[in-house]
């Protein structure tokens, strides 16, 4: 409030100024005068209301510290997509290393995927491509990723896979369970059940009948993840998900 006084007050100082140099000129102009006796009445009001003011404040005017023009600053995001042509030379390098798995090696354009998924999600990109396979030309985390994005998402800890029914019967099955951290409550993810596996046709895959325990913990996993957590999946399934509509078959070897 007093900041705009003393700006107000400055106005009418460089008013009563002009003023008093046109009076100077016609000392007998009774309109001038008029102005300039209510300008004064008003700047004497001011200083009353402002209090606390020096001589050379109601001489000269009061000091305004005016804020710096200031451009808008815009904010860098978190996991914001760099440069294509920066991901494309890098995917270029790294796909030529060994260290990487196979499905990246000699693919840079596989890599600059990884890569952009990567920094949008904030993790490391070897981390990506260790767990993001290339399924009929589709990305897909691996089953086994998920509990790593659930936890990573800060909503869910003591995650624990929980095996109900009898082993070898269509009732066995698995669920996640995980306490929220908000309210500590434990939250039960959607039972998966070799029932459920069998009449989705999922046990077409040979892993299903293989490594039982391992697809039911997997799925259940990625369901939980689905439901509670899905901004943690970035929109992609897992490689076991795409496995069980479309399994994949290998190549049959040339043996002549």
């Amino acid at each position: 409030m007093e900041e705009n006084l003393k700006i107000k007050y400055n106005g009418l100082l460089e008013r009563f100024k002009k003023g008093q140099e046109l009076l100077d000129k016609e000392p007998e102009n009774e309109e001038y005068q008029t102005l300039l006796t209510q300008i004064g009445q008003e700047m004497e009001n001011i200083l009353q209301a402002i209090g606390d003011f020096t001589e050379e404040e109601a001489t000269n005017g009061f000091k305004i510290e005016t804020p710096k023009e200031t451009k808008p600053v815009l904010l860098k995001k978190e996991n914001q997509l760099p440069d294509f042509g920066s991901n494309w030379k890098m995917a270029e390098k790294l796909a030529t290393s060994d260290i990487i798995p196979k499905a990246y090696q000699g693919k840079p354009q596989n890599v600059v995927v990884a890569l952009g998924l990567a920094n949008q999600m904030g993790i490391d990109a070897f981390t990506v491509m260790q767990n993001l396979s290339i399924i009929n030309g589709k990305t897909a985390w691996s089953g086994s990723f998920c509990k790593t994005l659930i936890e990573r998402t800060g909503k869910y800890r003591n995650l624990e896979l929980n095996y109900i029914g009898e082993k070898g019967k269509d009732s066995y099955g698995c669920y996640l369970s995980a306490e929220r951290v908000s309210d500590g409550k434990i939250v039960n993810g959607p039972s998966v059940t070799m029932a459920m596996a069998k009449a989705e046709k999922w046990t077409s895959n040979s892993k299903w009948n293989n490594l039982t325990d391992l697809m039911l913990g997997y799925r259940c996993q990625s369901f939980f993840c689905r439901l509670y957590t899905p901004e943690a999946m970035n929109g992609i399934y897992t490689k076991e998900e795409i496995e069980d509509v479309t399994p994949v078959r290998e190549q049959p070897q040339d043996i002549l």
